[in-house]
């Protein structure tokens, strides 16, 4: 519920820090008072577009925050997680400033939000019901949430509502595979054309070094032999022989142990040593290098034939060997998933018209149980209208199936209310009823039917009385008490009938302060509510007034 409302520079008031109990609240005050401005603060908290024009004159901003208990509504506790705003806080707390340059900063518990954000959150806390502000009842499209809230069908809702979003996803999925198999069948000549002129490429990395080392190998066999030939000459033959000296120093150096004690270079025979051994593996490696005799003419071309075919696909492509290595296995993996797409098509067709059958026999049982609570609801709404004086009216229900081939969101069923405001005259969909007064005890007595089921906590009624007096009057204020058992409820009046029936009341006031025009919500003390009372039957100096205002309290 709505616990504080705190109101900087908004119109005529220039500060309002104003507190609400549960239940049944009236607000009251004398025409062109301002009690409009509460609405229109509250519309602001809640997300709606307003004009800078709204700001107090001179002021540098309008400022409103509202503090809400957290009701356990799981579509909020989604939308605060979306949000990222801890919804255990138990409090939730909305901000919302507006400069007259037209910039807006929104708040949520702290946390910088949009104004559409502040919408989302402020629809699951707040509904406003009167001729000039947006409300649900007139929007068909919440209709549905209506009757499937009076019939409790929200669970079975949802268990539809995930079976239709899996049938919807497989078919998204089948779409998905039939334009990828479409788009690979357009192309297949063509992509199976670039896989086998790729297949047949010696493509590997690394593989266009090799090739160019094994020509350049190839076309040097001469000076290779040359080269070969001189070190092993080097190494041991009889103008070089570096092995042999080797070891005849090794001998030199070991000899002059005898005669020097200790040996100054014995530490250096084991680098002797070393290079002995090692300049012998290199001999043996010399050795055993097989060279080809000639060069092999074949060969050559060969190899020549493929390094052109590499780099004319190098060319073609615009990529280097790690591309051409890639695109040749994408395009074998195409070409294999096309030749697997029919299986996986045809699976998925298999599927979905599982997913369907299972969603349309949810679908059948919801629009049955629909059409059934739609009798008991429109029953108990119309006995609601007569007792608040539309005794003429007739409301209906109509709801149009479509055929079993087409699912929505939320099954067949698509809802309307309908409402003949008269005997004999044709019933009109509400969204054309014009009375904002008409509109407004049909939405009370909607809501009272809905009384426990509606998540919504707080209710919010301006007009209501519009049109109304007498008997009627008193039957609406009883139902507004009746409702208050379930809703907080914060209603605009003139009817002292209405206002007599509310747990508390607050007044609008409108007065001069420092030559300046400022309106002023005051909470009104029991003796005060007899003394406004009487003000709204219109003498409020008469003592039957008075006394027929302590006992309408009294009785309420």
């Amino acid at each position: 519920m709505l616990r504080e409302l705190k109101i900087r520079n908004l119109a005529i008031i220039e500060s309002a820090d104003l507190e609400w109990g549960d239940g049944f609240t009236a607000v009251t005050g004398e025409t062109g008072a301002g009690k409009s401005i509460l609405l229109n603060a509250l519309k602001f908290i809640l997300g709606a577009k307003v004009k800078s024009d709204l700001i107090r004159q001179g002021a540098d901003k309008l400022r409103v925050e509202a503090v809400f208990d957290i009701p356990p509504s799981k579509g909020l506790r989604a939308a605060l997680e979306r949000l990222e705003i801890d919804p255990e806080s138990g409090d939730i707390v909305l901000e919302r400033e507006l400069t007259p340059a037209g910039k807006n900063r929104c708040r949520v518990n702290g946390s910088v939000v949009t104004a559409s954000a502040l919408e989302e959150i402020g629809a699951f806390l707040v509904d406003l019901h009167g001729q000039h502000h947006q409300q649900s009842l007139i929007d068909p499209s919440t209709h549905l949430e209506f009757l499937d809230g009076f019939a409790k069908l929200e669970a079975q809702g949802e268990t539809y509502h995930h079976g239709y979003r899996a049938w919807k996803d497989i078919g998204d999925r089948l779409r998905d595979a039939e334009d990828k198999a479409r788009r690979v069948r357009e192309q297949y000549d063509f992509l199976k054309f670039q896989w086998k002129e790729l297949e047949k490429a010696p493509l590997a990395v690394g593989e266009e070094e090799r090739i160019e080392s094994e020509l350049k190998m190839q076309s040097s066999l001469e000076k290779i032999g040359t080269c070969l030939q001189s070190s092993l000459s080097i190494l041991e033959g009889e103008e070089g022989d570096v092995l042999g000296n080797l070891v005849r120093l090794q001998k030199d150096i070991q000899s002059l142990g005898r005669f020097l004690s200790p040996n100054p270079f014995e530490a250096h025979l084991q680098t002797l040593e070393s290079a002995k051994d090692g300049l012998s593996d290199l001999r043996g490696a010399l050795r055993g290098f097989r060279l080809p005799q000639s060069a092999d003419s074949a060969r050559l071309d060969e190899l020549n034939a493929k390094l052109a075919l590499i780099q004319k696909l190098k060319s073609k492509y615009h990529t280097d060997m790690a591309g051409l290595v890639d695109l040749r296995e994408r395009r074998k993996g195409e070409l294999e998933g096309f030749e697997n797409s029919e299986a996986d098509i045809g699976d998925l067709k298999a599927k979905l018209a599982e997913a369907f059958a299972s969603a349309a026999s949810l679908a059948g049982g919801l629009s049955k149980k629909r059409q059934d609570a739609s009798r008991a609801f429109d029953k108990e709404v119309n006995l609601k209208l007569q007792a608040l004086g539309m005794e003429g009216a007739v409301f209906q229900t109509r709801i149009i199936s479509e055929n079993s081939a087409s699912l929505t969101a939320t099954g067949y069923d698509q809802l309307e209310f309908f409402l003949a405001s008269n005997p004999g005259e044709p019933a009109k969909p509400l969204k054309q009823i014009a009375s904002g007064g008409e509109i407004s005890r049909i939405m009370l007595a909607i809501k009272s039917a809905l009384a426990q089921s509606d998540p919504r906590p707080l209710l919010v009624f301006d007009e209501l009385d519009t049109g109304i007096g007498g008997v009627t009057a008193n039957r609406v204020g009883e139902s507004l008490k009746e409702l208050a058992g379930h809703h907080q409820l914060i209603v605009i009046t003139h009817l002292h009938q209405v206002a007599a029936q509310a747990a508390r009341q607050q007044k609008v006031v409108k007065e001069l302060d420092g030559g300046r025009t400022v309106t002023r919500v005051i909470p009104l003390s029991p003796k005060e509510r007899v003394q406004e009372l009487a003000r709204m039957m219109g003498d409020e100096s008469s003592q039957a007034t008075l006394k027929h205002a302590r006992e309408l309290l009294a009785q309420a």
